[in-house]
C-alpha cells in the first residue's frame, strides 16, 4: 500500500511546513539528490525562500528528517515575535550567534541576545508553540 502524505511528512514534517508559513518565506521546497537508492540514502533538503536569501537543511533521511532540521535551524539564534526572547529549543537555552542578521534585516549580538532573555519553544504535534503562550 502507498504510503500518505501523512505517513511521509508525520507530525513533524507538518510542523515545520507551517511554521515556514509563520516565518513569512514566500516559498518552501523539498526535494532529493540521489535516485535508485532507498528512501533514506536519496539525500533530502528542504529550503524556505526570504526575499533574496535562501534557508537550507541538507542531506537527509526522509523528507521529515529534513523539514525538521528547516525548522530548527529557522528557530536557531532566533528572537520570539511575540516576547522578543531568544529562541531556546533545550532546557539547557538558547544558542546565539556572535553576530548575526535576522530575515528581516536587523542586525542581532550576543549583547543583544542577553538582554532579551529567553522564550523555550518546543513542538507539539502538527504545531511549534513558543513559551510565552
Amino acid at each position: 500500500m502507498p504510503e500518505t502524505p501523512d505517513d511521509i511528512l508525520g507530525d513533524a514534517g507538518y510542523a515545520a511546513i507551517e511554521l515556514v508559513g509563520r516565518t513569512g518565506a514566500s516559498n518552501l521546497e523539498i526535494g532529493y539528490l540521489h535516485d535508485g537508492v532507498p528512501i533514506e540514502a536519496a539525500g533530502w533538503w528542504a529550503h524556505a525562500q526570504y526575499k533574496g536569501a535562501r534557508i537550507t537543511a541538507e542531506d537527509h533521511t526522509s523528507p521529515a528528517a529534513a523539514l525538521e532540521a528547516l525548522a530548527r535551524r529557522l528557530l536557531t539564534g532566533a528572537k520570539c515575535t511575540h516576547c522578543r526572547g531568544l529562541v531556546a529549543l533545550t532546557d539547557r537555552g538558547a544558542l546565539a550567534y556572535a553576530t548575526s542578521t535576522l530575515v528581516d534585516g536587523t542586525p542581532w549580538n550576543v549583547d543583544q541576545a542577553r538582554q532579551a532573555g529567553q522564550c523555550r519553544w518546543q513542538r507539539v504535534g502538527r504545531t511549534w508553540k513558543r513559551g510565552c503562550e
